[in-house]
């Protein structure tokens, strides 16, 4: 099952246009009977899942929806027992589960899932599926001093520009956040300030990158307007080729 972001989103787009565009199978009747006590498809209610996006932290728009919508849409969530750990990793990988464990787990004391509990746990879920540390825990072919590396570069630059960081996977020709890759790639000390060549080598243990037989050449021969563009200019080479 393909999780998408913007899940809540997506329902109110069904909403306000008609129940051709629901996403999954069955969607629509479920959002239909887990609003039917709130007076159905109206105007109103309508407008109250749109608020769903913002995801307040202590309070959910339609109470008990989220519990409602998950449990008939979803098998990683039971209304009894709660978030199933192997359905949740399945859906959204170990670094998602990991970050939101304890919202995912029942509160102690507690044998049964709740409202809250169901709501607090998918806010979890849906906020840091995107975040930037899961995406670099998830990178493929990492290894774990990079992805520190870059979790420590991030922490030097101000939030509101970490969501530029999913632009990287496209690789665009300016930096989506500038002087970041320089700032990782000196803490792996890939760039030989000597002899002003990368070292290959080095750069494929800790990033995964170039492949083996790859046309590397001309990479070092790429030009930015300073510094930092360079390196993002040419490590993209490498990453490309």
């Amino acid at each position: 099952m393909e999780m998408r972001t913007g899940l809540f989103l997506a329902i109110f787009l069904w909403l306000s246009v008609n129940d051709s565009l629901a996403l999954l199978p069955h969607e629509g009747e479920t959002i239909e009977k887990c609003i039917l006590s709130y007076g159905g498809l109206t105007a109103e209610t309508a407008e109250r899942l749109e608020r769903f996006k913002e995801w307040s932290e202590d309070y959910e728009e339609i109470p008990c929806f989220t519990r409602c919508y998950l449990a008939e849409m979803f098998n990683f969530y039971n209304n009894s027992t709660g978030f199933n750990k192997a359905g949740v990793v399945k859906a959204f990988g170990n670094p998602v589960y990991n970050a939101c464990q304890k919202k995912l787990e029942l509160p102690g004391g507690s044998s049964v899932s709740t409202c809250q509990h169901a709501y607090e746990g998918f806010h979890c879920i849906t906020n840091m599926e995107n975040h930037p540390f899961t995406v670099i825990d998830n990178m493929a072919n990492t290894s774990l001093f990079a992805r520190n590396a870059m979790k420590e570069c991030l922490q030097h630059v101000e939030q509101d520009k970490w969501k530029s960081f999913t632009a990287y996977a496209d690789y665009p020709v300016t930096e989506p956040i500038p002087c970041y890759s320089r700032c990782f790639l000196d803490k792996l000390h890939l760039f030989d300030e000597k002899t002003r060549l990368w070292k290959v080598g080095a750069m494929r243990q800790h990033l995964g990158v170039p492949a083996r037989g790859a046309v590397i050449r001309s990479c070092h021969l790429q030009r930015g307007k300073d510094r930092c563009a360079t390196y993002y200019k040419q490590f993209t080479c490498h990453a490309l080729a």
